[in-house]
C-alpha cells in the first residue's frame, strides 16, 4: 500500500524521495509530505520477550540462559525487566547506572549478578550491539563474544501463570474480570486455559476456531462467553494486540479499556491443593507422593501443604534454595526425602526438575511433576 522507488537508499529513513500510496484500484499516488525518519528507540515499545544465548556458558551462569518474558507494569531503576520463562526468581534487569544484569530476584536492580552487559545506553538489552560477559563466582568476569541479548517470538514462551482481564464495562463482563491462574496440563482445544481466582467457574480459553473467550465452565471450549478476543493467531490472549468485545445482551460491543496481561505469578494466592505425582519411587521418597492440602501456617515465609493421607509428611521451603517433601520432625529444615531446588512462592511455579534421596544421593525425577 505504499512504496519507496529508490534502490541505492540504503535504509528507507535515508531516502530524500517522496513516498507513493497505492489506492486500490492500480493507481500510485505521490505523497510529498510522507517521510520515514529514524527515530530514538526509547520510543519503542519494550518486547514481550528476549532470549540470552550464544554460546556455551558453565557453572550458575548457565541457569540464566534462555527465554524470558516481559513484566508488564514493572520497572526496575526507570527501565523494563525480564523474568525468566522456565526460572521465575531469575530476571535481566538494568541496574541503574552501568549494565543490564542477569541475576537473582534477591539482586533485583542491584549491580549484581552471574551476567552483564556493560551499556547504559540501551533502553532495552535487545538492541545493544556489544557482547556479554559471565561471572565465574571467584570475582572475575569472562568475556563471551558470541553470547547476545535478542528480541525473541513470544509464541515460543510457554504460557503465562497468570493473566489479568480488566476494564470491560458491560455488567456480565465485569463478572469475569480479575486474575486468573493457569492450569498446567490442561488444555481447551489444543491451547492453555485459566481459570479466576476469584470465581472458579469463570474461565478464559480458546473456542477452536476464531476467538478467545472469558466465558463459564458450562461453556469451556464453545463459541459462547462473556467477552472475547477475536484473534486466533496467538498461542495466549495476552500475546494480542486485538481489542476484546463485550456480550450486551444482542450484540458485542467494543472495549477499549479491556485488557489481558501476564503478571507476577507472586500475586497469585497459594492453591488449595497440589499433588505430587510421577512413577513409584522406591523407600521414603515413594511414601511423599500424593495430594496436599494448603496448611494454615507458614513455613520459612512461604505457604507450607500437609499431605492429606499422613499428617506426618509435609511440602515446605528450607528457608534458602529448596522446597522439601519431609517429615513434621524436618519441617523448614534442609532436609527430605524429594527436593525442588528453586525458591519460586509456590512449588507448582516451577519448571525446574525434582530429585529424590535413593541409596544415599539425590538423584533425578524427570517424570515427577507437582
Amino acid at each position: 500500500w505504499l512504496q519507496l522507488l529508490d534502490s541505492s537508499a540504503a535504509t528507507p529513513n535515508m531516502s530524500k524521495i517522496p513516498w507513493d500510496s497505492a489506492d486500490g484500484n492500480g493507481k500510485w499516488s505521490k505523497q510529498p509530505n510522507l517521510k520515514c525518519l529514524a527515530v530514538d528507540n526509547t520510543e519503542l515499545p519494550p518486547p514481550k520477550a528476549i532470549i540470552l544465548d550464544g554460546e556455551p556458558v558453565i557453572g550458575t551462569a548457565a541457569n540464566y540462559i534462555g527465554l524470558y518474558r516481559l513484566a508488564e507494569g514493572k520497572l526496575v531503576n526507570g527501565r523494563p525487566c525480564y523474568r525468566h520463562a522456565e526460572r521465575p526468581t531469575h530476571w535481566v534487569a538494568y541496574n541503574g547506572t552501568s549494565a543490564w544484569n542477569a541475576q537473582s530476584e534477591a539482586s533485583l536492580g542491584q549491580s549484581r549478578g552471574w551476567m552483564q552487559l556493560l551499556d547504559s545506553s540501551c533502553h532495552t538489552p535487545d538492541v545493544s550491539l556489544l557482547s556479554w560477559e559471565t561471572a565465574d563466582g571467584a570475582g572475575k568476569w569472562d568475556k563471551k563474544p558470541n553470547l547476545k541479548c535478542r528480541e525473541a517470538d513470544p509464541s515460543t514462551m510457554p504460557p503465562a501463570s497468570a493473566l489479568v482481564l480488566s476494564g470491560a464495562t458491560e455488567a456480565k463482563a465485569q463478572d469475569c474480570l480479575g486474575l486468573y491462574r493457569l492450569i498446567k496440563g490442561y488444555e481447551v482445544n489444543g491451547r492453555p486455559c485459566w481459570r479466576s481466582v476469584r470465581r472458579s467457574d469463570r474461565w478464559i480459553a480458546f473456542n477452536g476456531e476464531n476467538a478467545w473467550n472469558a466465558q463459564s465452565e458450562a461453556s469451556l471450549g464453545q463459541k459462547r462467553g462473556w467477552l472475547q478476543l477475536l484473534d486466533s493467531n496467538v498461542s495466549t490472549p495476552d500475546l494480542s494486540k486485538t481489542q476484546w468485545e463485550a456480550w450486551d445482551g444482542s450484540n458485542w460491543v467494543r472495549q477499549d479499556a479491556c485488557t489481558c496481561v501476564s503478571v507476577d505469578t507472586a500475586q497469585l494466592p497459594p492453591p488449595p491443593l497440589i499433588e505430587l505425582a510421577g512413577p513409584p519411587i522406591a523407600g521414603n521418597a515413594g511414601a511423599c507422593l500424593g495430594s496436599y492440602r494448603l496448611a494454615d501456617r507458614d513455613v520459612n515465609g512461604r505457604p507450607a501443604f500437609q499431605k492429606t493421607d499422613r499428617e506426618d509428611r509435609w511440602l515446605a521451603f528450607n528457608g534458602d534454595n529448596a522446597w522439601n517433601a519431609q517429615s513434621a520432625a524436618s519441617l523448614g529444615e534442609k532436609k527430605g526425602w524429594i527436593q525442588l531446588l528453586d525458591s519460586v512462592p509456590t512449588p507448582d511455579q516451577s519448571s525446574i526438575g525434582w530429585e529424590a534421596w535413593i541409596e544415599s544421593k539425590w538423584q533425578a525425577q524427570p517424570r515427577l511433576q507437582c
